[in-house]
């Protein structure tokens, strides 16, 4: 199967959410938690990534996590 995103999509992504103030952060990062095992989020996946793989999350999660010491 085609990757449909690149590591720079990637680490881009885990950089713009670690930036964000606390509250923003937790959240966003329990909605990237349900997206990479395929549920919608509340629609988000549908509205912002609708072609990004439950993998693409779980790779964005995986920086964050060491980012955070396993947050």
């Amino acid at each position: 199967m085609m990757k449909l995103y690149t590591q720079q999509e990637v680490k881009a992504r885990a950089a713009r959410i670690l930036s964000m103030p606390a509250g923003i952060r937790l959240g966003t990062i329990n909605e990237f938690r349900d997206m990479a095992t395929g549920d919608t989020a509340y629609g988000i996946r549908e509205e912002y990534y609708p072609d990004k793989p439950n993998q693409f999350f779980k790779d964005v999660l995986s920086i964050i996590d060491k980012s955070n010491g396993g947050e």
